[in-house]
């Protein structure tokens, strides 16, 4: 299940302010806030596929990149802050409480960023996490995951605490005004934004006034952390890059932890009928670059699978290319993945592409040298192309006979496109969530019982 993703957000002037929001399929909201007149800005909360489109929109614009701010540490997607601001030569901004190795400023609660004569005012909001931020300009509040559209943040890992989250509602968000526009960290439905007049009205968690019934509610049916979160804490708070590839064994455990929807298997759909890893997305190589968002909607660290690797490594330098980055492909393969006790769902059984190409270029090769002895010598040219080829492919791990058959019939059958359990959103109710909290048991149709 991929995120609904609006067209392009249009840029809104605001207090004085240039808000350009960037969405991503994950789900993941990042925006760039600018003074029209020094030029002066500042990115929030830019997710790592999205620095090269960050980038581009500040030198589109002429921009200059005066701050790149993470609200709070991520632990459902990869942070672009450093790569973005070791390009643009911003300030890292980050709350002390996150311990983000490379970060030059750590704003004080009320603290104001200036841009040009604009001017950002930060507020310590923990709850989601310790360290979590909220910025508000005139006009407006960038909430992070502290208040999404119709939903709160979630509170059960990196120290979050359901109190504080009620706590930081009530102390930020209650002096604001109703009109009051809301631009969210996550949303899943399409949306860019909201009001707080629209959240106090229907939002279910702002409606609970008590602080201890908002605590229990909050607390219950708490559902199990996302299994790639230490990956992406190494990553946004040591600054370590995602390794290239990862070890067959080191997928299974994954797997047995809950992250099959970070798998996306480029094979054939043939060959996915024929055994795959429950819960994984089917994404055949020749069919990436018209669905790349699936890949994109898919949480990082993103496992790239085939048969044996070859296929992975291509769909990696191919998607890598287009800017989708946190890429691994597993070492080995599906075989690997068996033969390290990774539990595979099996279907009826199929032909692997690589074994289609040895027979196809076989029976090419017996045909030419057959008819070239028989009929003409011309056709030794046939035996000689393949053999070309073949060695051509495992120069370059390029084969063009592989993508061919890749698009027969019998190679498009037995899974449809989308196959799979895919990556449910990351951070909506019930996903399982890495952010937001599902409703409140005690409400009904997504409204709290009167108490």
């Amino acid at each position: 299940m991929t995120a609904l993703q609006p067209a392009t957000p249009p840029d809104q002037t605001i207090g004085g302010l240039v808000v350009r929001p960037l969405a991503h399929p994950q789900g993941c909201r990042s925006y760039l806030l600018a003074d029209p007149v020094s030029k002066q800005a500042l990115a929030l909360d830019v997710h790592l596929d999205l620095v090269e489109e960050a980038a581009a929109v500040a030198a589109d614009n002429g921009w200059e990149l005066a701050y790149v701010v993470d609200s709070h540490t991520h632990a459902d997607h990869p942070s672009g802050s450093a790569e973005l601001a070791a390009r643009t030569g911003g300030a890292r901004i980050a709350h002390e409480a996150s311990h983000h190795q490379g970060v030059s400023r750590h704003p004080r609660d009320g603290e104001v960023l200036a841009l040009g004569g604009q001017t950002v005012t930060v507020l310590h909001a923990p709850g989601h996490t310790p360290d979590h931020m909220v910025l508000r300009v005139d006009g407006a509040v960038f909430s992070g995951d502290s208040l999404l559209i119709g939903a709160v943040a979630r509170t059960d890992f990196l120290g979050g605490d359901a109190g504080e989250l009620f706590d930081s509602l009530r102390r930020v968000f209650d002096p604001l005004d109703d009109d009051t526009i809301v631009f969210p960290g996550h949303d899943y439905a399409g949306r860019v934004q909201s009001t707080l007049g629209a959240e106090r009205q229907d939002n279910p968690w702002l409606r609970l006034a008590d602080r201890d019934t908002f605590v229990r509610e909050l607390t219950a049916n708490r559902p199990p952390q996302p299994a790639n979160m230490s990956d992406l804490l190494r990553l946004n708070r040591e600054g370590v890059d995602i390794p290239a590839t990862i070890s067959a064994a080191a997928v299974v455990k994954l797997v047995q932890a809950g992250g099959a929807v970070s798998v996306v298997d480029v094979r054939t759909g043939a060959e996915y009928a024929g055994e795959h890893v429950e819960g994984s997305r089917l994404v055949p190589l020749d069919e990436l670059e018209q669905r790349i968002d699936e890949v994109r909607a898919t949480p990082a660290p993103r496992l790239l699978l085939c048969r044996s690797g070859a296929r992975a490594e291509r769909a990696r330098k191919l998607l890598e290319a287009r800017q989708v980055r946190g890429l691994r492909v597993v070492e080995g393969g599906i075989e690997a993945f068996r033969a390290a006790d990774g539990a595979t769902r099996r279907g009826a059984a199929r032909m692997s592409l690589e074994r289609q190409v040895r027979i196809a270029a076989g029976l090419l090769v017996l045909t030419g040298v057959t008819l070239g002895f028989t009929l003409h010598q011309g056709f030794f040219a046939l035996a000689g192309f393949v053999g070309a080829g073949l060695t051509f492919a495992g120069l370059t791990d390029w084969c063009g006979m592989g993508l061919l058959l890749a698009k027969a019939p019998w190679n498009r059958v037995g899974a449809a496109p989308g196959s799979g359990g895919g990556a449910a959103p990351a951070c909506s109710a019930g996903a399982p969530p890495a952010c937001s909290a599902a409703p409140p048991s005690a409400c009904s149709a997504g409204a709290p019982s009167e108490r």
